[in-house]
């Protein structure tokens, strides 16, 4: 398997097309996960669909590419929602996990499986390390146990999806290039 450092080389204008690509996907797979009631079990709580765009990119894309592809999903998010205080939990547990997930990949320690799973545990972190500063409260701790159980389940599969769908991907981008 390639490594982050070796990303797939192909034209300016089709790496900019699967930037588009990408970014439009993280969009639609965020407002979409928005009707999926998990509620109940934590405030706020999401699947992280979001975050397969993120994982595959992570293998794609320079370390630089990926970052402002985090970024600007963010930022979008942040004035889709009109809610300027996700911001503050979007980016920290965004930047979180694309760091863990990074590190795994440059150190080749891990499978897709396992940075996803990575990457959804430090989102989950660092959102509640935000939550307790903005609430004033570590009591906000204590959603963390469901938090990880549903990040794993997620990082799981986003990772097997990654693992399918990245051969074939490449396999692609060599072919049309």
């Amino acid at each position: 398997m390639q490594s982050a450092t070796d990303s797939v080389q192909y034209s300016r204008s089709k790496k900019i097309a699967l930037f588009g690509l990408f970014l439009a996907f993280m969009m639609i797979a965020g407002l979409l996960e928005r009707f999926i009631p998990l509620d109940g079990l934590a405030p706020g709580m999401r699947l992280g669909l979001a975050n397969l765009a993120v994982v595959i990119s992570l293998y794609l894309f320079s370390f630089r590419e990926t970052l402002m592809l985090v970024i600007m999903k963010c930022l979008i998010m942040t004035l889709i929602s009109g809610n300027v205080i996700a911001l503050a939990y979007s980016l920290s547990g965004s930047l979180a996990s694309f760091t863990a997930m990074q590190i795994l990949i440059r150190s080749k320690i891990a499978s897709p499986v396992g940075v996803s799973v990575a990457g959804a545990a430090f989102h989950n972190i660092a959102q509640i390390v935000v939550a307790r500063f903005i609430l004033g409260t570590w009591a906000i701790a204590l959603y963390l146990p469901f938090l990880l159980v549903v990040g794993t389940v997620s990082g799981v599969l986003i990772g097997l999806l990654t693992k399918a769908v990245l051969p074939n991907l490449r396999r692609y981008l060599r072919l049309s290039t």
